[in-house]
């Protein structure tokens, strides 16, 4: 490896912050979550009405993890 590639590697590692790497982990586990959700309607052979609601309140909870998640992630104070 060339210093100039040493270089570039550090360079991304610090572009990098604590919060990028939590939207990205948040993006894999809502990916996940929708697909057990699409895998569990056809497993139970959901009608396909009832699907675009699943989906529409699936879409909801998902927005609501996307805003509140940082604040639940966010330093801990003591309720003393």
């Amino acid at each position: 490896m060339t210093r100039r590639d040493r270089k570039k590697q550090i360079e991304l590692r610090n572009r990098t912050s604590p919060e990028a790497e939590s939207n990205d982990a948040l993006d894999i586990l809502l990916a996940l979550d929708r697909f057990v959700l699409e895998l569990s309607m056809s497993l139970y052979n959901i009608p396909r009405r009832e699907r675009f609601t699943v989906r529409k309140q699936n879409r909801r909870l998902h927005g609501a993890v996307r805003k509140h998640m940082p604040r639940l992630l966010g330093p801990h104070r003591n309720q003393s």
